[in-house]
């Protein structure tokens, strides 16, 4: 009788001891990716930057996956270090600019100076395509890491997102199942079953064609009407996952900054071309603005993105939600990000102003988001700590240059010219002799990567004694690589060069610091 039992406990633990045994062999063999939130960086191994393979766990089809920027921080917490990480999707990252055209290294740049006895970092993780779904499983890792506060800016994704409620890289309907899945990924086994399902799966081809966009490949052409149940699926998966964010940073006393979404009202009419009723409502709100009854038109331009079945635009629902977690939760403070844009646009109508297309703000809008964070941060973060010693910078000072804006105009050009804007190309609107188009236009074909490009920048402007486009280029080193001393000390002479006392001192400073 004893050896009945001892088989049958051995033929009930057999298929999970194989199952282990296949897990170590994968491991061994060092099948699949890490996936970890951050990895050493490998080019200093006394920091770390975010994992380039993390967003394979969120996307069903690994061709569609993502990378964000790697922003070095500290492995060891500095004691005066002030460390914000910033969660988000592409609005955040700064796209199309990229590297420092987002609104975090624009706030973070103004923080430096005003606080020079603290190290500010902020560490963007946004990632193009994600929603609210990865920002929970970021945020359950990011909690580890002696963050001071969030930076939260999403919600636009969270219909075509990866793993969204519409999207082609959804892998069910159910919360907790999609959360289950994103768990097992750690495993070996579980990204080996992954990758032979996705290929199983992927019969149209359209879903990872590198010739459409990726707004074409995660939509997959799907509509989601006005108030139909995957409308109301998203607004319940946003609520949901937003909510368990929220309460986690709450509960290891975390301050949240979590920003409302702007969208282009006035400038962007409906995308699904198909519906007539949005697109009659937003001619109806051209002509209220073009008779300047602008009330009527905020109102009918309101509407008409309701109405767009093609929901890369979030609801105003998702606006709501998060002012009443803003209200509800003492940890949580709310940076009216679409008020201050209505505020710096005309009549009050966010438009192409601020905004490049449907979401993505121009530089001039991530500067005005810069400062409705900053404003916000000043009121409920730094109004106790000291500005001894720092100086006020503007943030119209935040080194931009000419390379940023021309490349920026390429990106968007291209992609308005494909689904779902789908129109003519635009003229381009600079000198195409200027050197900076020249290497804008080799960094957009990849014939240069971004450390190229602005190295020979940088060589360009020295060599024209153009000292004060030059500091431009070294300060945005500075700020993608903030222990590479060679750019700090370039900055700081560069700045004694121009007479820019304090901002001399500020980098020299830093040359102090391991």
């Amino acid at each position: 009788m004893r050896k009945v039992w001892i088989y049958r406990l051995l033929a009930i633990l057999l298929p999970f001891l194989l199952l282990a045994g296949i897990e170590g062999v994968l491991r061994i063999a060092n099948y699949g990716y890490d996936t970890h939130l951050f990895i050493t960086d490998p080019d200093n191994p006394n920091y770390l930057v975010m994992n380039r393979n993390i967003s394979k766990k969120y996307f069903s089809l690994s061709q569609n996956a993502t990378i964000g920027n790697q922003e070095p921080f500290r492995k060891e917490k500095p004691s005066n270090a002030i460390r914000f990480f910033v969660l988000g999707a592409s609005s955040s990252l700064g796209f199309p600019y990229m590297h420092n055209g987002s609104f975090s290294r624009m706030l973070k740049y103004k923080l430096q100076f005003e606080y020079p006895q603290y190290r500010i970092e902020l560490i963007n993780l946004s990632l193009t395509a994600i929603n609210s779904y990865t920002l929970y499983d970021f945020a359950k890792q990011v909690v580890d890491y002696e963050p001071d506060g969030i930076i939260l800016y999403a919600g636009h994704n969270e219909y075509y997102g990866a793993l969204g409620a519409a999207s082609s890289s959804r892998t069910g309907t159910h919360p907790q199942m999609t959360e289950w899945l994103i768990n097992a990924k750690k495993l070996k086994i579980m990204q080996a079953v992954s990758s032979v399902s996705s290929s199983w799966e992927v019969r149209d081809s359209s879903l990872i064609n590198p010739d459409r966009t990726l707004m074409e490949r995660m939509a997959a052409h799907q509509m989601v009407p006005l108030h139909s149940e995957l409308y109301e699926q998203g607004i319940k998966q946003f609520d949901g996952n937003l909510k368990k964010i929220l309460q986690l940073f709450q509960k290891r006393q975390i301050p949240v900054f979590i920003g409302t979404l702007a969208s282009n009202l006035k400038d962007q009419a409906p995308l699904e071309k198909e519906n007539k009723t949005a697109g009659d409502i937003y001619k109806n709100a051209i002509q209220a603005y073009e008779q300047e009854d602008f009330e009527a038109a905020l109102q009918g331009f309101k509407k008409a993105k309701e109405t767009d079945g093609l929901r890369f635009r979030a609801p105003d629902a998702f606006n709501e939600l998060i002012r009443k977690y803003a209200t509800t939760m003492d940890n949580v403070h709310l940076v009216d990000v679409s008020e201050k844009l209505s505020e710096h646009s005309p009549h009050q109508l966010i438009g192409k102003e601020l905004l490049l297309e449907h979401v993505h703000p121009n530089l001039n809008g991530h500067h005005r988001i810069a400062e409705a964070y900053y404003e916000v941060l000043q009121k409920n973060f730094f109004q106790h700590k000291s500005k001894e010693g720092g100086c006020q910078i503007d943030l119209q000072e935040y080194p931009t240059t000419a390379f940023d804006t021309i490349y920026g105009d390429l990106v968007i050009r291209q992609l308005k010219q494909q689904w779902p804007f789908n129109e003519e190309a635009e003229p381009l609107h600079c000198d195409t002799s200027r050197f900076e188009f020249k290497i804008a236009l080799k960094f957009f074909y990849r014939k240069l990567n971004w450390g190229e490009a602005m190295q020979k920048l940088n060589n360009y402007y020295i060599l024209q004694k153009d000292y004060a486009s030059a500091l431009r280029i070294v300060e945005q080193m500075c700020l993608e690589l903030p222990y590479e001393k060679i750019f700090l000390k370039q900055a700081g002479m560069l700045n004694q060069r121009l007479q820019h006392k304090e901002k001399a001192d500020y980098y020299l400073k830093q040359l102090n610091y391991d």
